[in-house]
């Protein structure tokens, strides 16, 4: 992808879309979660976006680069992915302070708005705020962060 990825969210579209970021200890633990699948990691659940842009979104607003995915689940047919949060997202959001976390969002929700998604500032600011949590948490438990989707 060229510039910034672009940004999606569900409320004008006619699409289910869920998903959650989660901790997991590896690659095949993490194969194992998605829709419908009870486990016990822990996790932010997140629906309506399409959670790949927006995780190469947030990282080109707090670092200022975009990493490539590194899918442990390809995006098949079904819509389902599994993917790992690049590690320089993770650093960021983990040394990211509240004000920096909360422009992010809003430039986030901005953009989104101005594509024509409907993002509110608020949820995006809860969505990073405990994205960012679930990150600090990552390196406390040695798990790494991962994202699940399902975009039908």
């Amino acid at each position: 992808m060229a510039g910034l990825p672009g940004t999606q969210a569900c409320q004008n579209r006619q699409m289910v879309l869920v998903g959650e970021f989660f901790l997991a200890g590896d690659d095949e633990s993490a194969m194992r979660v998605g829709p419908r699948k009870n486990h016990d990691f822990p996790a932010v659940p997140c629906d309506g976006i399409y959670l790949d842009d927006a995780v190469l979104r947030w990282e080109v607003l707090l670092t200022g680069a975009e990493s490539p995915l590194r899918h442990v689940v390809p995006t098949a047919n079904d819509g389902f992915a599994v993917f790992a949060v690049p590690q320089p997202l993770c650093t960021a959001l983990i040394g990211a302070g509240t004000d920096r976390l909360r422009t992010a969002a809003i430039t986030w929700a901005g953009i989104a708005s101005e594509m024509g998604d409907e993002v509110s500032p608020d949820s995006s600011v809860d969505l990073l705020e405990r994205l960012s949590a679930l990150a600090s948490s990552h390196a406390e438990r040695g798990l790494s962060l991962y994202c699940w989707y399902f975009a039908p």
